[in-house]
C-alpha cells in the first residue's frame, strides 16, 4: 500500500485503511449515540450545582420566593438554576443531570405531590449518581405506601402530622434544634410528616427531641388548617397512625375544621398514638446513602424555617449529599 506512504507502525494493526473509490464520495461515518451526561462531582470541597424543582403548584407560600437565598448561598456560582412545574411541565431527565442536587420542594401540596412520571425521572437521575433532597410537609401522607418511597427513599410514612413545630437533628446532621412557623418563615406548616428509617437509611432529625419515638407524637395539625377542603380531606381519608384514633378525636378535628370549636380547644393535646406502633422512630428527617446516589427526605417543607435556619439545614444536608 505504498500510495499510503510508509508505514509509520508496522505489523500493527490500523483502524482503517479503506480509500474511496475515485468520483464518489466517501460514505459519512453513523454518528455515535451520545452518552447520557452524568452529574460531574465538584471538586472536594466546592459547592454544587443545584436545581431547585419548585413543585408547589402555585397554592399557598411561592417556595421558589421562600428558598432562594438560601439555594444561591449554598450552590456554586452560577450554579443555581430553578424549574417551575407548573409554568414549565414535567421536569427532563436532561435538566436534573446538569446538576450535582436536585432539590424537590413541594410546598402545600397535598396531592400529586410527586407524581409517577416525576417519580420514574427521578429514579433514572439517582441511578446515575444523582443527589436528591425532597422537602415537603404531605409528601409521605400523598406518596408513603410508593416504591419510590419506601424502595427509593427508605422512607417509612408513620403518620400524617407530628403535632409538634420543633424538631431536633442527631448523628451524621449533628444537634441542633429548629422550630417550624417561627416569625420570619412562611407560616405554612400544618401536617409535616412523622417518618422512619428503612432498610438501611438513617434517622438525622426527630419531632419533639433528638431520639424521640412515636410514642410521643399526638395527631393532630401543628396549626389550625384554614385549608377546609384538605383538612375535609384528612378528616375522610386518615393515614398513618391517624386511622387508628378514638372516634372522638376525628370529632373534635371535624369541629375545627367547621368552626364549631374554639380554636384554643382545637388545639388542647389529643391522645397519643397506639401503643404497638410507640417504639416507632418520630422522625422529622430520613438520610439514605444508596452507594450509588444519596437522598435526604424532609417531612416538612424548608420554607416553614426561618431563613437563617433553612440556610443552615441546606448546608448540613448539602455537606452529607455530596461526601
Amino acid at each position: 500500500m505504498a500510495e499510503w506512504g510508509s508505514d509509520p507502525a508496522p505489523g500493527v494493526r490500523k483502524g482503517c485503511f479503506i480509500k474511496p473509490v475515485a468520483g464518489q464520495p466517501a460514505p459519512a461515518p453513523a454518528p455515535a449515540p451520545a452518552p447520557a451526561p452524568t452529574p460531574t462531582p465538584p471538586a472536594s470541597g466546592a459547592k454544587p450545582r443545584v436545581l431547585l424543582v419548585d413543585d408547589d403548584m402555585g397554592q399557598g407560600a411561592d417556595v421558589t420566593a421562600a428558598l432562594r437565598d438560601a439555594v444561591k448561598a449554598n450552590a456554586a456560582a452560577n450554579g443555581a438554576f430553578v424549574w417551575n412545574t407548573q409554568t414549565q411541565g414535567a421536569v427532563p431527565l436532561s435538566e436534573m443531570q446538569r446538576v450535582n442536587v436536585v432539590i424537590w420542594a413541594t410546598g402545600e401540596q397535598y396531592q400529586n405531590t410527586i407524581t409517577a412520571q416525576d417519580q420514574n425521572t427521578l429514579r433514572q437521575y439517582l441511578a446515575g449518581g444523582g443527589r436528591l433532597l425532597v422537602t415537603g410537609q404531605d409528601i409521605g401522607y400523598d406518596i408513603g405506601g410508593s416504591a419510590f418511597y419506601t424502595a427509593t427513599l427508605k422512607t417509612r410514612f408513620v403518620a400524617d402530622s407530628s403535632g409538634n413545630p420543633r424538631f431536633v437533628t442527631r448523628g451524621a446532621f449533628g444537634n441542633t434544634a429548629f422550630t417550624l412557623n417561627a416569625a420570619g418563615s412562611a407560616g405554612n406548616q400544618y401536617y409535616p410528616d412523622v417518618i422512619a428509617d428503612l432498610s438501611g437509611s438513617q434517622v438525622v432529625a426527630s419531632w419533639g427531641s433528638a431520639n424521640a419515638t412515636a410514642g410521643t407524637i399526638t395527631a393532630q395539625s401543628i396549626r389550625v388548617d384554614p385549608n377546609t377542603a384538605r383538612a375535609g380531606q384528612k378528616v375522610q381519608d386518615p393515614r398513618g397512625l391517624v386511622e387508628r384514633l378514638a372516634a372522638n378525636l376525628i370529632g373534635g378535628i371535624l369541629g375545627q375544621i367547621f368552626g364549631s370549636q374554639p380554636q384554643a380547644q382545637a388545639q388542647t393535646p389529643a391522645p397519643r398514638v397506639s401503643a404497638q406502633n410507640a417504639a416507632e422512630n418520630a422522625g422529622s428527617i430520613v438520610a439514605n446513602d444508596a452507594g450509588a446516589y444519596r437522598t435526604v427526605n424532609m417531612g416538612f417543607g424548608l420554607e416553614g424555617l426561618t431563613p437563617q435556619s433553612r440556610a443552615l439545614l441546606m448546608k448540613t444536608s448539602f455537606d452529607w449529599l455530596m461526601r
